[in-house]
């Protein structure tokens, strides 16, 4: 049997939740005019780097900031603006391999303090698995020289996870096509592009996703009502992903960055471009196999033997599932009762509970919905914000048990949403895509270190036999290690199959047998 006295893995370990915040002071340009009054306000994040140095690891990146008010004329306007964030997590050095970092809004505000100058803050909660390189030793001199060690290996499946390089490339789309309008006329007063994934699938090296990408522009056109305006087109990516699998759990994480519009004009009329850089990762999670060497000793010698406990985490099973979220609110629940129109609408999910059940888990939580509508006041269209929010319940099911070694890892996003009105209705909806991830805690003594005894050699007596009495704690290899001899020959000559060793019972178990016969 071969010996393995040092095992390398990659250990993927969850960092307690960091939190920090990003503020920052901004001045309107002097070609704005002074906000009236805000309507609706946005906070969205985009990370934009990462650097492993010494023992630690920071991620960096900007809070975006999207303000649309109506200024001092009345008229509808907007603006954007950014903030800084970094945080960092403890690593440990050299043994650090990758790192995956979930960053969080968990919440912001944007307040006038002048009537040309905006003050915004976000708090952030930033999520970091570490992927490090580890060793399972096992030191001693009994492995060593003429000894010859009977062995007790096993194995157990560790999680694991790595991330793939980041694809860049740069999308621009027509969005509205506007005859007869005039370029200077025409002001895009927001702009929002989102991703969704129909389809991942591993390669030799990458990983192909297929997908939408959604890009919306709300837009103003002299003196007609704002709308919005949409294009979804298809997209087809290879990310390069050195030694990915096709066992691998696979998540792409898709950001949208640098997302500016652009006013063409043409010869009958012009057109509205959304542009910006579509930014792709991949992420890749297995369990990792590692052998370990549970426990061991000398049939010649007696030994001293040193165990510890390794500690692990094991995946059970993922799952990513859509669900479509419909929402009503009476017109009398929103801030005005005279809306015309609403002219776009944002969703913004918030999880307040996790139920783990017998094979499920139950997502529970709300949709935050906000956005602009337009108001009749008097003969004259005006603007306003509209907020409200609609319970959920997500189901995604996963081949788990409930109990108390089991945890589990949601994530929920919202894409896709829109909203109508009637004479006394507001009716939003939008997709939810859930994934959710169970983990077992799991646990096994192994053997740390094993050296030769100073006392005398064992003296077998070939014509010595001994019948034993297995107790109910017994197994094969302690009671080959109590007599000395090896576990395969206890099976051999008392006739035990050798099913009986199993990843379940690597010591192999001795359930069922009355005695066994020690030659």
């Amino acid at each position: 049997m071969e010996i393995k006295t040092s095992v390398s893995y990659l250990k993927n370990e969850k960092c307690a939740d960091v939190y920090t915040e990003s503020q920052t002071d901004y001045v309107l340009p002097d070609y704005l005019g002074d906000v009236r009054k805000i309507l609706f306000t946005e906070a969205v994040l985009r990370p934009s780097g990462r650097f492993a140095g010494g023992d630690e690891v920071e991620f960096s990146g900007i809070v975006v900031y999207n303000l649309i008010y109506l200024d001092s004329e009345g008229e509808l306007s907007s603006v954007e603006f950014t903030s800084d964030y970094d945080y960092s997590v403890k690593c440990s050095g050299e043994k650090y391999s990758d790192s995956v970092a979930d960053t969080r809004v968990s919440n912001y505000s944007v307040r006038l303090v002048g009537p040309r100058k905006i003050n915004a803050k976000a708090s952030l909660a930033g999520t970091v698995h570490l992927s490090e390189s580890e060793s399972v030793n096992v030191s001693g001199d009994a492995f060593g020289g003429e000894h010859s060690p009977e062995i007790n290996m096993g194995s157990v499946e560790v999680r694991s996870s790595k991330a793939s390089s980041v694809s860049e490339r740069e999308y621009a789309e027509a969005v509205e096509k506007l005859e007869g309008a005039i370029a200077d006329e025409v002001n895009v007063i927001y702009s929002h592009a989102e991703a969704t994934v129909d389809e991942v699938q591993a390669a030799d090296d990458s990983v192909s996703v297929k997908g939408k990408l959604r890009m919306c522009a709300v837009i103003k056109n002299g003196e007609e009502p704002a709308y919005t305006a949409e294009k979804v087109v298809s997209f087809e990516e290879s990310v390069e992903f050195d030694g990915v699998k096709p066992t691998m759990i696979l998540s792409p994480e898709i950001t949208v960055s640098s997302l500016h519009s652009t006013v063409n004009a043409d010869e009958t009329g012009c057109e509205v471009v959304l542009s910006g850089l579509c930014e792709m990762c991949i992420v890749g999670e297995e369990n990792q196999r590692v052998d370990l060497i549970l426990d061991a000793y000398l049939k010649d010698a007696p030994t001293d033997n040193s165990y510890a406990d390794f500690n692990y985490t094991r995946i059970i099973d993922s799952a990513t599932v859509k669900a479509s979220h419909n929402a009503e609110i009476s017109r009398s629940e929103v801030e005005s009762e005279g809306l015309r129109e609403i002219v776009f609408l944002s969703s913004t999910p918030k999880i307040e509970q996790v139920e783990l059940c017998e094979g499920c888990v139950n997502i529970l939580g709300e949709i935050r919905y906000s956005g602009i509508s337009s108001e009749m006041i008097g003969e004259k269209i005006s603007y306003v914000g509209i907020k409200f929010s609609s319970p959920f319940v997500a189901n995604v099911n996963l081949d788990c048990q409930n109990n108390d070694k089991t945890q589990v890892e949601v994530s929920i996003h919202t894409k896709n949403t829109t909203a109508t009105l009637d004479s006394e209705k507001v009716y939003a909806s939008c997709t939810l895509e859930c994934s959710a991830m169970a983990l077992e805690e799991k646990n096994v003594s192994i053997l740390s270190a094993m050296s030769v005894s100073d006392t005398e050699s064992y003296e077998s007596d070939g014509a010595k036999i001994t019948v034993y009495y297995p107790t109910s704690d017994d197994t094969l290899f302690s009671v080959a290690k109590r007599f000395h001899t090896s576990s395969v020959k206890i099976a051999k000559d008392n006739d035990i199959t050798e099913t009986v060793f199993s990843s379940d019972n690597p010591r192999g178990s001795l359930s069922g047998v009355k005695k066994v016969i020690i030659y």
